[in-house]
């Protein structure tokens, strides 16, 4: 199972969504697919899709698939290092007005020299990441395993905040 994830940006990620659904359609991506796909206007034909989840349903669901992808926050791409999943991150553009800078290129960019994760630049890279994504394995984390936590924790105080 691959699990989809844009986070909850108030703007959603339908370049992303709409790309992974065409993806399923075709047949290049053939596993099924779960989609978290946050508040935007795309709704998805090929993929089992809900708004939000929890963080203890998006552990869960991390924890069960082969692979993630997902946009560029540090949220996501802390719960697939803490758990040692491969992920594919499609960071968000400020030309396209998805975000308000370029911090999840940087983010990307550097996570991306360590080992940690795979880029897609553009969504047209999804085929030629999935193919990597079949053999790549995360370079294991060491201190960075306690910045993940701290993130993580931070982000369930965040949410559980929002939700009281």
């Amino acid at each position: 199972m691959i699990f989809l994830t844009v986070g909850s940006w108030h703007r959603g990620f339908d370049r992303l969504v709409s790309a992974v659904d065409a993806l399923k359609e075709t047949g290049e991506i053939t596993d099924e697919v779960i989609a978290q796909i946050g508040p935007g206007e795309y709704e998805p034909q090929y993929l089992s899709s809900m708004d939000f989840c929890s963080p203890d349903d998006f552990k869960r669901i991390v924890n069960d698939a082969r692979l993630v992808i997902g946009h560029a926050g540090l949220g996501t791409i802390a719960v697939a290092i803490r758990q040692q999943k491969p992920i594919i991150v499609v960071p968000r553009k400020p030309s396209l007005g998805e975000i308000s800078d370029d911090h999840q290129f940087l983010t990307a960019e550097q996570l991306e020299a360590e080992g940690k994760i795979l880029v897609a630049r553009e969504v047209e890279d999804l085929p030629a990441r999935l193919r990597e994504a079949e053999s790549f394995v995360p370079v294991a984390s060491s201190g960075s395993q306690d910045i993940c936590r701290a993130v993580e924790a931070f982000i369930e105080e965040v949410v559980a905040q929002r939700c009281r």
